[in-house]
């Protein structure tokens, strides 16, 4: 990855209209392929940081509270009524809102990337329609505590996935889409140009970024007859900044719909990646079952639909929303914290067994006295209090260090069984087959898995396994040729990280 990028990166626009925003984002580390490798296709176990930028009066109550009488919903009509105060306010939310030590508590408990909502807006001048127009000098400062959270969870080996929650127009009918009323991204050209122009510079800041996750460039758009050709023509401006930036897209509520699209978007633009979101509370009321139905119909409906979507996509799926939330009448009968609790731990294991990534909504509200607060609902116990890969802890022996030698130790055993396993499929075919891909697969593959291991500050464990074996499987097939035998290095390579994995699981 390191040598194909930083080619790559000779041929990246840079606008100079764009020097501005760089300057209002702040100076980050220098970009460092090898950790932003493991930051990007490492197993995600995350949290969103809802109401940080792109606001929702139910969450972030106490900006809102002053202007009841007005009743606003998106942050547009918040910005509306604060008038000429309205940076001055901002500022002082986005200043208190997040804390350096919510991300010490996070890295505490094994999250290891947050998803970052914002709204288009923040990007100010050149880049702000409708309401925010005319209040865009109020989001000068916002680009610099976008920083300030990058940079905060870079601090403890936290991946940022940047979601651009609300699109000019709005892509839904709902207020986080930074609209209120009827969605009217598509029908306005000049919305969907801007949103464009938006999706490029967020691409441009962020691509260079060592714990950028990726860019989400819409969040829970309607399902309408453009969305494909929005799709394309986003992934079309973000590969022209970045060949390599992950990029995430959302399903629209129609997840075998979207995991097709995305399967044939995947061929021409690479590292796509699709996210479905899962709330049970929101179900309609002749389908809101008792517990026990609940997690028999996540088991039984759910789970083999998301797997049959995450072989569609080879892997490139994540639950960028779900909750531990469930209807009162679910929980009717039982201790409600038990009783969703027993639902949150069945979701993770079916959400974690068939998926790259997990982002419960949301991580704080305002008072963090109810079940869509994360830190609230770890508290009580309706949420696991750790969420290392392998059952890790920052106690558990061995060491890291001492997995990793054992293993190296167990290279040529574990090569040698896996290949004749895989000699052994392979006999019912006739023609000639490409073991020396395998093996070479085999060896980077180990050598990656034991690095996402040990390089960072807790463990990692591959996530995007399919993504990056193939790019690892194209480079090695540019190199040493046999194109035909490029599965079997794919084959080799993922059989070493099940090999390691299986490996810590049995010795931690």
């Amino acid at each position: 990855m390191g040598v194909l990028t930083s080619i790559k990166n000779k041929f990246v626009r840079v606008p100079p209209d764009y020097a501005q925003l760089s300057a209002r984002l702040g100076t980050l580390a220098p970009f460092d392929a090898a950790r932003a490798r493991i930051f990007r296709y490492r197993k995600q176990y995350g949290v969103n940081l809802g109401s940080m930028f792109c606001l929702e009066p139910w969450i972030a109550t106490r900006i809102y509270e002053e202007y009841a009488t007005h009743n606003p919903e998106a942050e547009g009509d918040l910005v509306e009524c604060m008038g000429q105060c309205s940076a001055e306010k901002m500022q002082a939310h986005w200043d208190s809102w997040l804390q350096r030590a919510d991300f010490e508590r996070m890295a505490s408990m094994g999250i290891n990337s947050v998803r970052l909502p914002v709204g288009y807006w923040i990007l100010g001048y050149g880049f702000v329609a409708e309401k925010y127009y005319s209040r865009a000098q109020t989001y000068n400062r916002a680009l610099y505590y976008v920083g300030r959270i990058i940079s905060w969870a870079a601090e403890f080996d936290i991946g940022v996935l940047v979601d651009i929650h609300a699109l000019p127009g709005g892509q839904n009918n709902d207020s986080h889409s930074g609209a209120t009323g009827p969605a009217r991204l598509f029908e306005s050209r000049n919305h969907q140009d801007m949103a464009i122009k938006c999706i490029d510079a967020f691409a441009y800041l962020l691509a260079q970024v060592t714990n950028i996750v990726g860019l989400q460039v819409i969040n829970e758009p309607q399902d309408h007859p453009k969305l494909e050709a929005f799709y394309e023509h986003a992934l079309k401006q973000v590969r022209a900044q970045s060949p390599t930036l992950p990029v995430y897209v959302g399903d629209a509520w129609n997840l075998d719909k979207y995991a097709y699209i995305v399967k044939r978007l995947r061929r021409r633009f690479g590292f796509v990646v699709l996210d479905t979101h899962k709330y049970w509370v929101f179900r309609p009321e002749e389908k809101q079952y008792p517990v026990k139905r609940l997690i028999k119909e996540l088991q039984e409906i759910d789970m083999p639909e998301l797997l049959h979507a995450s072989a569609e996509l080879e892997g490139n799926l994540v639950i960028g929303e779900y909750s531990s939330i469930l209807p009162d009448i679910s929980c009717q009968g039982t201790n409600p914290t038990v009783s969703m609790g027993e639902f949150s731990r069945e979701q993770l294991y079916v959400y974690n067994s068939t998926t790259a990534g997990t982002f419960y909504w949301t991580w704080r509200l305002q008072h963090d006295a109810g079940f869509w607060s994360m830190q609230f609902a770890i508290n009580v116990g309706a949420m696991p209090s750790e969420y290392f890969p392998f059952g890790w802890s920052f106690s558990v022996e061995p060491s890291c260090e001492v997995i990793v030698r054992m293993a190296e130790e167990r290279r040529s055993e574990w090569r040698e069984k896996r290949l004749q396993g895989h000699m052994n499929y392979v006999a019912r075919w006739e023609g000639d087959f490409g073991f020396g891909h395998y093996v070479a697969g085999f060896d980077e593959g180990l050598t990656v898995a034991l690095e996402f291991f040990s390089r960072l500050k807790f463990p990692s464990k591959l996530g995007f396994g399919h993504q990056l074996a193939s790019e690892y499987a194209i480079a090695f097939v540019f190199l040493h040729g046999g194109n035909q035998w490029q599965w079997e290095y794919v084959d080799g390579f993922r059989e070493a990280n099940d090999e390691f994995s299986d490996f810590v699981h049995h010795i931690i």
